[in-house]
C-alpha cells in the first residue's frame, strides 16, 4: 500500500507544474529511510516515535492512526501544537498531518523538510498554492522561532 502510493506520489502533476507530488517518498522507501508504526494512542506513539526520531538513521517515521476519530483540521491543529512546541525548544523537528481512511502524522527534520520545499520552491511547485495554503503550509514552518 505505502509503495503504491510513493509510486503515485512520483508521478508529475499539473497542479504542481509538473513537478511530482513528492519527489522524495519513494526514493526514501526504497533506501530504507522511511520507518512506519502503526498505533493505538495516536500521540503517545508520536511523542514517543520523535523522542528518538533525531538519533534514527531514518527520513521520515510515519505513525498510522486507523481510528483516530477527528477530522483534518484537528489532526493539523494537533501538530500545528507540537511543531511550537519543537520550535521554542530548539529540536530540529517537524510535524505534517495526513488524514483519509486513517491518519498519518509524518515525523521528520524540520532542516531536511525545509531544504527540499526550497528545492521544489525554485522548480514552481508552490505557483498554484493558494495564498492561505502557501501562508499555512510553507511559510508558517519556514518562519519558526527556532
Amino acid at each position: 500500500m505505502i509503495r503504491e502510493w510513493a509510486e503515485e506520489l512520483s508521478q508529475p502533476t499539473e497542479y504542481n507544474n509538473g513537478v511530482p507530488a513528492c519527489p522524495f517518498a519513494l526514493p526514501a522507501l526504497k533506501n530504507g529511510e522511511v520507518k512506519m508504526f502503526v498505533s493505538d494512542k495516536l500521540w503517545l506513539d508520536v511523542l514517543n516515535e520523535s523522542s528518538k526520531f533525531l538519533q534514527t538513521g531514518y527520513k521520515v517515521t510515519m505513525v498510522f492512526d486507523f481510528n483516530y476519530g477527528k477530522g483534518y483540521n484537528q489532526l493539523e491543529d494537533e501538530c500545528m501544537a507540537m511543531n511550537n512546541f519543537y520550535a521554542t525548544a530548539g529540536i530540529d523537528l517537524w510535524l505534517l498531518s495526513y488524514l483519509k481512511e486513517k491518519a498519518i502524522v509524518f515525523i521528520q527534520r524540520w532542516t531536511e523538510l525545509e531544504d527540499a520545499a526550497v528545492k521544489l520552491e525554485k522548480l514552481g511547485y508552490y505557483t498554484n498554492y493558494s495564498t492561505e495554503d502557501y501562508q499555512r503550509h510553507i511559510m508558517t514552518r519556514r518562519n519558526r522561532s527556532a
